[in-house]
Formats: C-alpha cells, structure tokens, sequence
C-alpha cells in the first residue's frame, strides 16, 4: 500500500508539472533586416548564371532571359562552392543550371518574381521565389528565373543569394538557410498533396504569407524565445481552415518545423520590415491585405488558442484518470 500510495503520489506532481507546463505554454497576449543594399556594385540589375552551363548554354540562357550577349554587361557565376557558404549544402557545379537576374529597386517596392522559361522550371512557383527571397532577409527586387531545359528551379534562390552578396547585401547564413528549407518544405508539401482536391497551390502561398506575418507580429510583441512551436501550429492551423486547405498532420508538423527556423531569424530590429515586405508582397501579387490582427481578434483567434491548450490539458487529466482507475 505504502508503494502504490507513493507511486500516485509521484503520478500525481507528474500530473501538476505538465499542466502548469502547459498553462505556462499559452501566450500572455496576441501579437506576433534590413538588408543593407549598400554600394558594392554600380549596377542595379545583375545578371548570374548557372555553373553548369557551357558557353553556348549561357549564350541560350541569356536569350531567353531578355539580354542580349553583346551587350558587355558584366556576367557572374553560381557554384556549388556558393551553395555550399550560403545554405551549407553540397551541389556539384554541373548541378547549378537555373539562371537569374535579380533588379534591385527603392525602398518599399517589394519583390515579385518573373519565370521566363516556365516551361522548364518544373516544381518552384514565382510566388514560392518571392515568399522564400523575403525570409532569406532580400527586398525590394525583381527576380527573373530561366533555364535551358528542364529543373526542378531550386537552385535558382542561390543565384539570387549570389545577386544580393554581388549588390552589397549584407547576408545572413541562417536566414538564407531557412528561406531555402522553406522553398524545399513548399516543393514537398505540394507534391504530397498533387491529388488532394483540397489543396491549390496558389491559395497555399497565399496562406504561407499570412502565417509568416502573424508569426513575425508574435515576434514584435513577445520576442523570439517566448514563441514555441504550438503556438506556430495554432497559427498554421487557423490560417490553413481560412483558406479551407486541408492536409496531413506529417505536412503540417513539417512545416511548423520549417516556420519555426524562419522565427528564430527575426530579431526586434529587423521584424517591421519583413513585416512590410510580406504586406507588400501579398497586395502586390494577389492584392490582399495582411490586415489580419483585428480581424483575427474578431474571428476569436486568442479563443482558438486557449480551446487548443484546454485540449491538451483535458487529455492529460483524462490519461491519468484511466492510469487510476
């Protein structure tokens, strides 16, 4: 008797500890880089090709990207040694076929993106380059992608790495890693759902956006340490029921995995311009407006998130219920 009162005893502190865990776990409030485009080169459109092309190739792909070959414009090269300091991944050069021109604008213009060779660019979207350039920490750009034959396009967002490190941006490692995981998060989740009737990809990005936004307003207001990964699942699930996009719990988790590393990259300083970016973004390519805060509060978003954690908490009470009785 002395053993089993001692072991409900110890159950039971158990119990209290993952309750107040989770009551700690619920946010007090709703809330939520510059890239320094300094001098480092004196054109604002910089053309870069992929290493994998011969010469005649980049002959065709400058063609094909509107310039003409003649010109004299200064050319840059990306590599697989590009690759592997910017995102920490390995690629041969052979690999890196992908080609950009990346314009950089004035401030506030936003980013948007350009496919010239859609036909050949088989799996990343103009809208999934622009969303992954503005977690990456690069604004107010035009991106234009081509390729001579047919690729998935991935290796296209490190030829605009290359573009903004060419212009004078001053680059973060970690965010430039989290805006490629996002773009290869994206290519997985659509592909997993290529025959789900509940899931359009362009409605997807859209909703991406808006969760990127009320992650980084929760960052404004609470700071990075004190946002974990539920609170991102709250967010994702909210946003995704919105847009009546339904998919599997795996996408799900993989993709708070992803929107987690995008939340660690903000900082204090430099979470109003993504900010003004993503709201740039969305009006820009799909004319929304990310004016989601009161709305949000008005559709009960803070109740979606206390009934979330009450969730949790009724199921451990009910578990130790069972283990009891």
């Amino acid at each position: 008797m002395k053993t089993k009162y001692k072991t409900r005893r110890l159950l039971t502190t158990f119990a209290s500890f993952l309750l107040a865990l989770a009551v700690l776990c619920i946010p007090v409030f709703y809330a939520g880089q510059k890239a320094d485009a300094s001098a480092g080169n004196n054109e604002d459109r910089i053309v870069v090709l992929g290493s994998g092309l011969n010469n005649s190739q980049r002959i065709d792909t400058l063609e094909r990207l509107g310039i003409d070959p003649e010109t004299g414009m200064t050319l840059y090269t990306v590599t697989g040694s590009d690759a592997e300091r910017f995102i920490d991944q390995s690629f041969a050069d052979s690999a890196m076929i992908s080609s950009v021109i990346v314009e950089f604008k004035e401030e506030g213009a936003g980013v948007s993106t350009e496919i010239v060779t859609p036909e050949n660019i088989t799996k990343v979207k103009t809208y999934q380059y622009s969303n992954a350039a503005i977690t990456a920490g690069i604004y107010d750009c035009l991106i234009t992608v081509g390729s001579i034959r047919p690729v998935t396009g991935n290796s296209a967002l490190t030829g605009v790495y290359k573009a903004a490190e060419i212009q004078g941006i001053e680059l973060d490692q970690d965010k430039m890693i989290a805006g490629n995981e996002e773009l290869i998060t994206i290519t997985v989740i659509e592909d997993n759902n290529a025959n789900n009737e509940d899931f359009d990809s362009e409605d997807f990005s859209k909703a991406l956006t808006e969760i990127k936004a009320q992650i980084a307003e929760l960052v404004k207001e609470e700071g990075s340490d004190n946002i974990n990964i539920e609170q991102i699942t709250v967010i994702i699930n909210n946003v995704l029921n919105n847009y009546n996009i339904n998919i599997s719990q795996a996408d799900i988790n993989r993709l708070a995995g992803t929107l987690e590393k995008f939340k660690n990259t903000l900082s204090a300083e430099d979470v109003n311009k993504i900010l003004e970016q993503l709201q740039s973004f969305g009006e820009k390519t799909w004319g929304i407006a990310l004016d989601f805060i009161e709305s949000a509060k008005e559709e009960g978003w803070w109740d979606q998130v206390v009934d979330f954690f009450r969730r949790i908490i009724e199921a451990i009470v009910e578990f130790f219920k069972d283990l009891f009785n």
